[in-house]
Parts: C-alpha cells; sequence; structure tokens
C-alpha cells in the first residue's frame, strides 16, 4: 500500500497520472464518497484547510467555479483533512459553500497526492487523470485554474506547463505535513487589530515556523500561500 502511494506521488508530480478513485473520502453528513463516481466529469479538487487565510479567501471563487460551469460537468470538491470536525463545521458556518465538501481526517489523501502547501487544487479530467496541480490561493493561480477547466470542458489538452507551483523555499521542510499546520497559521490568522498587536502576533508566527523547520532558508512553514 506504502508503495503504490509512492508510486502515484512520483507520477502526480510528472502529471498525467490516473487519481486514486477509490480514496476513502467522506461527505459532510457522514456518507462516503469516491472519486469514482465523479468519473465523466472534470473535477476540481481543491485541499483546504479551516485556518488557512489563502483558503477562506478562495471560498468566493469556487463558488463562482461551481455556479458557472457545473451545468458543463464541472465537479469543484473541496478536501479537508483536519481532525477536529467542530472546526471545520465553525468555518462552513462563517463561510458560505456552494460546492461539495468532502474530509479524510486520516489524511492518507494528502499524502497519496503529495500535498506540499495549502491550499493545492487538483484538476481531473472526464477520464479520471490528474492534468494540473495548482498551489496558492492568489488571483494568477485562480486564472491558470479558469482557463484550464474551460479547456478541459471544451475537449481539448492542457499544454505543458499549465501547473502552478510554489516557490521551493515556500515548501515543506521537517515531519510537519502541509495539512497539519494549523497551530502555527493560528494566531495570525485574524486580520483585524490595532498594529502593535498585529506586529507581535507576526512575531510569535515567525518563531514557531522557525522552531518547526530544519533551521534552513525555507524555515517551518505553515504551507499557506
Amino acid at each position: 500500500m506504502l508503495l503504490a502511494a509512492l508510486g502515484l506521488a512520483l507520477a502526480l508530480e510528472v502529471g498525467g497520472a490516473e487519481a486514486p478513485a477509490e480514496l476513502s473520502l467522506q461527505r459532510i453528513d457522514g456518507s462516503s464518497l469516491s472519486l469514482a463516481s465523479l468519473r465523466g466529469h472534470v473535477v476540481v479538487l481543491d485541499f483546504w484547510a479551516s485556518w488557512c487565510v489563502p483558503c477562506r479567501a478562495s471560498v468566493p471563487f469556487f463558488n463562482g467555479l461551481q455556479a458557472k460551469y457545473g451545468a458543463q460537468g464541472l465537479d469543484v470538491v473541496g478536501l479537508t483533512l483536519e481532525e477536529d470536525g467542530e472546526a471545520v463545521a465553525e468555518f462552513l458556518d462563517a463561510v458560505p459553500v456552494s460546492f461539495l465538501i468532502a474530509r479524510d481526517p486520516t489524511g492518507h489523501a494528502g499524502e497519496v497526492f503529495a500535498v506540499e502547501s495549502m491550499p493545492t487544487a487538483f484538476l481531473i479530467g472526464r477520464d479520471g487523470r490528474v492534468a494540473a496541480r495548482f498551489e496558492g490561493g492568489d488571483k494568477t493561480a485562480h486564472a491558470r485554474l479558469e482557463a484550464a477547466v474551460r479547456t478541459l470542458l471544451e475537449g481539448g489538452t492542457l499544454p505543458a506547463g499549465s501547473d502552478v507551483r510554489v516557490s521551493k523555499g515556500l515548501e515543506a521542510s521537517g515531519d510537519l505535513k502541509a495539512w497539519q499546520r494549523g497551530f502555527l497559521a493560528d494566531p495570525i490568522m485574524s486580520l483585524e487589530g490595532v498594529p502593535s498587536t498585529q506586529l507581535f502576533r507576526e512575531h510569535i508566527h515567525a518563531s514557531k515556523e522557525g522552531a518547526a523547520g530544519d533551521g534552513g532558508a525555507s524555515g517551518g512553514g505553515c504551507g499557506c500561500n
């Protein structure tokens, strides 16, 4: 099982690998969900976390993507790997989401897809193969993802270099997985407050980040991009 997962992760780095159809995912209501059930549709599989600021900011984009292209055969699936179901529920109560949300508290999906930063979205074609990977939640990543979605919905093939990858210096270091870094992102999660308070929070955040890393230039990293 481990060797198979490592092999798939390596193939996903190259691109064009078949997405693992039988991953054990759960809908929010507890029912099971498999990628196989979405075969025949174009799928955006977005890995997100409740503590991730760019993930929260990306929700309106994914809401719009689902509304705009859903009738053409697009399914947006937001996948969280958090164990804390209460945190997930609170996030969804606070942020309106109009696309499918799934959970994998085991984190296995993150390992299989070799998720290195939050958020990371994988674009999967109608044939069930991973077409591209988009890391980060900025406007550039969103624009390139939407263009790739349109191409696949129209039956086209993505050109080389369609992926969006973060700088190597921003990737994860140490043993802490990207989806396990909530304690690093919080307390900088709050975007409000007086400047002195924010400066103090940023100092604490940077101290945690450095302590979680290997002492190199990349530090620890909360995995938010």
